[in-house]
């Protein structure tokens, strides 16, 4: 059986420019700790996954003017496959004229 690990992180940028960790990130799932379903590597990824676009969900909203990224790594077998990264940056107010 294949061994995969997905690792979600959160991040925000700070407004002296430091990137800082949300907290409980990150956040590995690791299909050895699903051995009683079917496809524990399926498991792993759909639970992964769900977390990311929670974490996603709560970042976007955020009003603070602050840069958020939210990362899935993706590991087979020791061998990093994927990665995917999500940033936003919060609206900001129109600048006077």
């Amino acid at each position: 059986m294949r061994r995969e690990i997905y690792i979600v992180s959160a991040a925000i940028v700070d407004a002296n420019g430091t990137y800082n960790a949300l907290s409980g990130y990150p956040k590995t799932f690791d299909s050895r700790t699903f051995p009683s379903v079917t496809d524990p590597a399926e498991t792993a990824r759909l639970r992964a996954y769900a977390d990311w676009h929670t974490v996603l969900g709560a970042m976007y909203p955020r009003e603070d003017r602050q840069l958020q990224t939210a990362a899935i790594t993706r590991l087979s077998d020791g061998i990093q496959i994927e990665r995917a990264i999500i940033g936003a940056l919060a609206p900001t107010a129109d600048p006077e004229e």
